[in-house]
């Protein structure tokens, strides 16, 4: 299955689901916390209309003709019930009662229905009657000459809740279609929101059918997790690209310096091979073969080398130590011995300390001193130092030989590049290559300060170590 129809099925799989929940969930909360609301409001509602209508009744001696107020026989006198007195409103109905459950004035359904003159003075209460329920407050009334009654208001919470469960009933149709066009809708933005996925995907399979390592993804200039991995998948190519390109390179460039001594070797076996030579003519043969031998086996060494710090610079680990030392050591092991007129001076600030790798930082100053060595002048002067600086540490080796020119500064760190002035000298063409290598696994920064006929200096910024 393509990575686009797997993925875009499981997001309206699992998108479904959610939704499925986070609508069934959303219902239930909204039917249930308006029930509570509808529920508190008939409750308060029914309160407040009983109560109003207790200040609605007054005992009066004798009727007022000039006010249109009810009166009603009532013991010596009558109960005056003020006009504004509401026997029905919005649902709510009240009665009067007098103590012996004989309804004296106003509306009660439940009444008529079953007969229940039953009066509860504790609160709001709840019954039945012809398949409603029904809320009650039951307010009893005791006032000077006018003795015990009692009011009571009452209101169906059936029908009261009736638009909640019509609501209900609609919202249960509604919803699962709802529910389905959206994930139909989400189905259909996926294919879209996907491409570049399937951009991925394409390229992927371009660069593994056909090696097309200069594949991009074009057209997405997002900033979303898509985009980003878009940009991440072009950045990895690029790299990847630049790898293949140095590789292919080395291979090129590393036939290209075993031609030379194995042609070297093949010429000369073949010349000496070709009649009966004399113990010396073998002789001088085999100290080719050997010369050309050992120069192999060096390009070889060093070309695996820099192999593994460039794949892996891990497994070279950083640890502190007395970069003083180091050097100090390194330069004794290659001072010149005898009666060279050579002028080595080595000048040390004591106790540098930075992280490093001992072995490869060891490699470094041996690649730096022979190449000194190599090129300098034999009877002129080799400078090692090393100082600490508010910048970092810096490890410099300086000779007097002839230059390098500034068009080829910038060259001589290449793999197996050789300057005009070193063509003849003996040398794999990795050294510096290597030394660049080991400085950017420390972290740090190489340059060359080089005038022709005035010599070369070498130069290392190692970062601070506190």
């Amino acid at each position: 299955m393509k990575i686009g129809n797997s993925i875009r099925l499981k997001i309206s799989f699992w998108s479904a689901v959610l939704l499925v929940l986070a609508v069934g969930l959303s219902f239930l909360a909204v039917r249930f916390s308006s029930g509570l609301v509808l529920r508190s409001i008939n409750r308060e509602y029914l309160i407040d209309a009983v109560e109003k209508n207790v200040g609605m009744i007054r005992f009066a001696e004798a009727q007022d003709h000039r006010e249109a107020n009810s009166y009603i026989p009532y013991k010596n006198g009558f109960l005056e019930i003020d006009e504004d007195f509401l026997k029905e409103m919005g649902g709510v109905f009240a009665a009067l009662y007098d103590g012996e459950g004989t309804l004296l004035y106003g509306e009660d359904p439940l009444a008529r229905q079953t007969g229940t003159r039953s009066f509860r003075n504790t609160g709001i209460w709840y019954a039945e009657s012809g398949g409603e329920t029904y809320i009650l407050y039951d307010r009893s009334i005791r006032q000077d000459q006018i003795g015990d009654l009692w009011l009571r208001g009452m209101v169906s919470e059936t029908k009261s809740l009736a638009p909640l469960a019509s609501i209900t009933r609609l919202s249960l149709i509604l919803l699962p279609i709802l529910i389905l066009l959206a994930v139909l809708a989400l189905y259909l933005v996926t294919d879209r929101m996907l491409k570049p996925l399937k951009d991925v995907e394409t390229a992927a399979g371009d660069i593994a059918r056909g090696d097309k390592l200069d594949r991009r993804i074009e057209g997405i200039r997002t900033e979303d997790e898509v985009g980003q991995l878009a940009a991440t998948f072009n950045q990895m190519m690029e790299k990847l690209e630049a790898s293949f390109e140095r590789e292919k390179q080395f291979t090129s460039d590393a036939s290209h310096e075993l031609r030379t001594p194995t042609s070297v070797i093949l010429a000369q076996t073949e010349y000496t091979l070709e009649k009966e030579r004399s113990a010396e003519e073998y002789r001088e043969a085999l100290e080719v073969v050997h010369k050309q031998g050992e120069r192999m086996s060096a390009l070889i060494r060093d070309m695996l080398d820099y192999s593994r710090m460039d794949l892996s610079a891990e497994r070279y680990p950083l640890t502190p130590l007395n970069l003083s030392e180091l050097v100090r050591e390194t330069a004794d092991a290659l001072a010149p011995v005898g009666d060279s007129p050579l002028q080595y001076r080595v000048e040390l600030e004591e106790n540098v300390q930075i992280k490093g790798n001992e072995n490869l930082l060891s490699r470094l100053l041996q690649n730096l001193i022979s190449n000194a060595y190599r090129y300098g002048d034999p009877e002129g002067k080799i400078r090692i130092c090393l100082e600490r600086k508010e910048s970092g540490v810096i490890l410099s080796v300086e000779d007097d030989g002839p230059g390098i020119p500034r068009e080829e500064q910038e060259k001589i760190f290449e793999r197996f590049y050789r300057s005009d002035s070193s063509r003849n000298a003996q040398g794999t063409g990795l050294g510096l290559a290597l030394v660049k290598k080991i400085a950017q696994i420390h972290g740090a920064e190489v340059w060359l300060e080089s005038e022709e006929d005035r010599g070369s200096r070498f130069i290392i910024l190692f970062p601070v170590f506190f």
